[in-house]
């Protein structure tokens, strides 16, 4: 059993993990127990997977979803992708059943964390992408990893007609492949650090559209509304359409395969963009692109100069609970357009032949 309880980010990074593990071991029976519908989907649609099971809601319903699994059938495994340095963990690896419990191990959280219960533990190591990381619990199962795998979600073809469908009602239909911004995040600590000021956006948004012919639209996910008219306000006259997604995880993900670029929040939908082949420009502040940047993109990441103290976000290393070391969580405004631009300019050369200057589409 592996549980998914953390985000679409940290679920997206599982994937390889668990594609890799019913590979080595094709006889076994893979369980994925997942905190909401958005992560439960990601493990639906791959074939390696043989059950997945959304969980009750708050703590002790995701206690009573593992009693509830236990009692149909005990799991031999339970199989913790990274971070796991919070003490929840353990308990639903207890509350199981399971024979084997392996996740991390880390420099804190002995106590804190119950990393005084017995389980396997691998040492983390810093420097290491989570895709990686969690690959290299495998090795404890015998298993060697193939750590160049990306995580990858599968769409189909009524998902893709329904993201036509999507950008057709916001009149994006003509065959030129969007710009999709991100804007936003969720309402975490870490979250609302991640956050690029609105005026930035806007800023950012006039200089797209002075160079490049592709539209632009707006992503804004269920935790960010009105993120989208603030930033329209500070770009008027300029107008773009703003997609509030509110549908199944295959909508947003279909969206962004038929964009030709993500610019945006250091998030989940980050790591769908990648997932589908849509590069992604992220902006990080506080978290460690080193760690958790979309797999494969460490060059588009786009991080504040001269900040000696970054990143700042102190768990799974320091601390067994999100928490920043930083008092003051306005690193990401130090990021400026001018350096965002140069990013894009990158992304989209190297990138997908339907990305087009304004100049090469008036034939100059």
């Amino acid at each position: 059993m592996i549980p998914i309880v953390a985000g679409i980010g940290n679920a997206l990074m599982a994937v390889p993990m668990a594609r890799q593990l019913k590979r080595g071991l094709p006889l076994s029976h893979i369980i994925i127990a997942a905190r909401l519908p958005a992560m439960a989907e990601i493990f639906r649609r791959m074939r390696e997977v043989d059950t997945v099971r959304l969980m009750h809601r708050g703590g002790l319903g995701m206690a009573r979803s593992m009693l509830e699994i236990r009692a149909e059938c005990r799991p031999d495994l339970f199989l913790v992708p990274f971070p796991s340095n919070r003490w929840q963990y353990i308990m639903l690896g207890l509350a199981s059943g399971a024979k084997l419990r392996l996740l991390h191990g880390y420099p804190v959280g002995r106590i804190g964390a119950l990393g005084c219960v017995p389980a396997m533990r691998l040492p983390a190591r810093r420097g290491v992408h989570d895709v990686v990381q969690n690959l290299y619990l495998l090795r404890m199962l015998g298993i060697e990893p193939d750590c160049d795998e990306a995580p990858r979600f599968v769409l189909n073809d009524e998902d893709r007609r329904r993201g036509g469908r999507i950008l057709e009602q916001l009149g994006l239909g003509g065959g030129a492949a969007p710009i999709a911004i991100h804007p936003g995040s969720a309402r975490t600590v870490l979250a609302r650090a991640k956050r690029w000021p609105p005026e930035m956006y806007a800023h950012l948004i006039l200089r797209l559209q002075g160079e490049y012919r592709n539209p632009i639209v707006i992503l804004e996910g269920p935790d960010e509304p009105g993120v989208g008219a603030e930033i329209l306000w500070r770009a008027a006259p300029v107008m773009v359409p703003v997609l509030r997604l509110s549908g199944p995880l295959g909508e947003a993900a279909a969206v962004l395969e038929k964009s030709v670029l993500y610019i945006g929040s250091d998030s989940g939908l980050a790591h769908l963009s990648a997932a589908v082949g849509t590069s992604p420009v992220t902006l990080f502040g506080p978290a460690d692109p080193q760690r958790c940047c979309p797999f494969g993109y460490r060059e588009l990441v786009v991080q504040p100069e001269n900040r000696p103290c970054a990143p700042c976000f102190m768990y799974p290393w320091r601390s067994t609970s999100p928490k920043l070391r930083c008092r003051r969580t306005d690193c990401i405004q130090d990021i400026s357009v001018d350096r965002v631009m140069r990013t894009v300019r990158r992304a989209m050369s190297a990138g997908r032949s339907d990305a087009t200057p304004l100049r090469a589409a008036a034939g100059l």
